[in-house]
């Protein structure tokens, strides 16, 4: 089985640096191309299914690939972002004064940080990966998926099939409209690519 990782396209928060959980931000019209230019990379993949976080900036980034592969879009909860509670929409400066035990716990072991009124990284790692391994019981061995989701949860995902510890969080990047690639067979599972954006435009990396 093939899972493709994608991140969702830009929205005005991320082009302002403002934290985005599950706040339900579209897409501005960067986020749009990028959405744009990763359908017609995925034209390629031979998609067997399309998840996708049910945010509006997941959404529309998978529907856009769902227009051109011919598949529909089945949301799953299990996808949304990390849940960020009083942090919804502050920047890293404003977090950084306004709640300076949380800034510093999330910059020196993120996995032990728990955001004011929303969810730590174990509990968004726990979501997701339920989501994961429910899809891999329930399609055959060759099938492709798609997975459109967020920052956090994309990256929780691949620290899980890496084995690596939440507290090396902050050693991934992941870009806006990013790939990556994980190959699941009886053997186990493999990260095959992570955060390419080799699919867009230069404008739009």
């Amino acid at each position: 089985m093939k899972l493709f990782l994608v991140r969702h396209g830009e929205t005005e928060w991320n082009k302002l640096g403002r934290f985005q959980g599950q706040e339900d931000t579209p897409l501005n019209h960067r986020g749009r191309e990028q959405a744009r230019e990763t359908a017609i990379a995925a034209v390629s993949w031979q998609a067997t299914a399309i998840y996708a976080s049910p945010l509006c900036r997941t959404m529309e980034t998978a529907q856009a690939i769902s227009r051109l592969v011919g598949l529909p879009v089945a949301p799953q909860d299990g996808l949304k972002e990390l849940a960020l509670g009083e942090l919804e929409g502050v920047t890293g400066e404003e977090m950084r004064r306004g709640w300076p035990q949380v800034y510093q716990t999330w910059r020196e072991d993120p996995g032990a940080a728990v955001m004011p009124g929303g969810e730590s990284l174990s509990q968004l790692q726990r979501r997701a990966w339920q989501v994961v391994s429910m899809l891999e019981q329930a399609h055959p061995d060759d099938a492709a998926l798609v997975l459109v989701s967020h920052n956090f949860a994309l990256r929780a995902i691949i620290a899980q099939v890496l084995g690596m510890p939440l507290s090396n969080f902050h050693r991934m990047s992941l870009a806006l409209g990013s790939i990556g690639v994980v190959e699941s067979d009886s053997r186990g599972r493999r990260l095959v690519s992570y955060n390419s954006t080799s699919h867009l435009s230069q404008e739009n990396r």
